[in-house]
């Protein structure tokens, strides 16, 4: 059967190369080598304000993603061995104290 000849032929999609499961890992490595914490509170402000969050709710929010941080296995283990800290008795001056500890530390760290 002939086709018309005012149809025009299917254009089709060029092919995108998907990234190798290699080309992923090297770009997070690049990601963490390159962290930018600035630029990462930038990004954490603007969702803040998208989502109309007020300060006692971004309080909470904060509090409870330090809190399931200092739940991770590898962290949990490095505060029970180096500090005999036992996270899961931690209610929430604990868990802040940890906090302003790791604070303290990190800007100690980069004022060198």
């Amino acid at each position: 059967m002939k086709q018309p000849q005012d149809r025009k032929p299917k254009q089709t999609k060029p092919n995108k190369k998907q990234p190798t499961q290699h080309e992923y890992l090297e770009l997070l490595k690049s990601i963490r080598e390159e962290k930018d914490l600035d630029q990462l509170q930038d990004l954490f402000l603007s969702i803040f304000s998208m989502y109309g969050l007020t300060t006692d709710e971004v309080a909470a929010l904060l509090f409870s993603t330090m809190r399931a941080i200092l739940h991770e296995g590898a962290n949990k283990k490095m505060l029970a061995d180096k500090f005999n800290i036992d996270i899961d008795s931690l209610g929430v001056e604990g868990v802040l104290q940890v906090q302003r500890a790791l604070l303290t530390a990190y800007l100690d760290k980069v004022a060198q």
